[in-house]
């Protein structure tokens, strides 16, 4: 079973350590069925850059 992330709309947002924006949310974590699992901490700055900072970077030359 699947879990997906939600963020409520409404909910106020707070500055993000990384990024400094005020843009990081409390959200759930939900089954497929809706369910709650739990929540965490989502920046809708930082999120997209996350994925593509899974590539490593080449190491500058010492």
């Amino acid at each position: 079973m699947s879990t997906r992330i939600q963020l409520d709309p409404k909910s106020a947002t707070v500055p993000c350590e990384r990024c400094g924006r005020s843009t990081l949310h409390v959200a759930r974590l939900v089954r497929e069925d809706g369910t709650p699992v739990s929540h965490t901490m989502v920046c809708t700055t930082c999120t997209p850059r996350r994925h593509q900072s899974t590539v490593p970077s080449p190491r500058p030359a010492a």
